[in-house]
């Protein structure tokens, strides 16, 4: 009896591993090379999130935050990554400066997602409205960032 109670245990579990939508990294690495170069614009931000809820459970307000985390995960990596290049590559007082900058920035991020997600506290979509600013967000330092000083 324990051992069946355990394995539909692990086959439900398993399920619902299948029904966690994914994010397609490559995709958003696509995204952090190009945009806002060449002529290109950002609009590929927050695409491959609208993949992922194209996917089995992907539809559902918690499907919905779920992709747009993941792919904020993806563009936090870049940000962290061009970060860490900027500051290799500059003086020590623009170290201070940036590492400043960086602080105020996230500080900011923080406070203005919370404040909207704040502003829909009543409505079901709050979460979405509040992972899709972090994304916004995130992506378009990231991308500052990787350019900053014509780098």
């Amino acid at each position: 009896m324990k051992l069946a109670l355990v394995l539909a245990l692990i086959g439900g579990a398993a399920q619902a591993e299948e029904l966690v939508p994914k994010v397609n990294a490559a995709q958003v690495d696509s995204c952090f090379a190009t945009a806002l170069r060449e002529g290109m614009d950002a609009s590929c931000i927050g695409a491959a999130s609208g993949i992922c809820m194209e996917q089995p459970g992907g539809f559902t307000t918690q499907g919905m935050s779920q992709c747009t985390s993941a792919e904020t995960e993806v563009w936090d990596g870049h940000l962290n990554r061009a970060y860490k290049a900027r500051m290799a590559e500059i003086t020590p007082d623009q170290k201070t400066a940036l590492r400043e900058a960086q602080r105020a920035w996230i500080a900011f991020r923080d406070a203005d997602c919370g404040l909207q997600y704040q502003m829909f506290i009543d409505g079901t979509m709050r979460s979405n409205i509040y992972t899709g600013c972090m994304l916004e967000m995130t992506a378009r330092r990231a991308l500052a960032l990787r350019d900053l000083g014509g780098m």
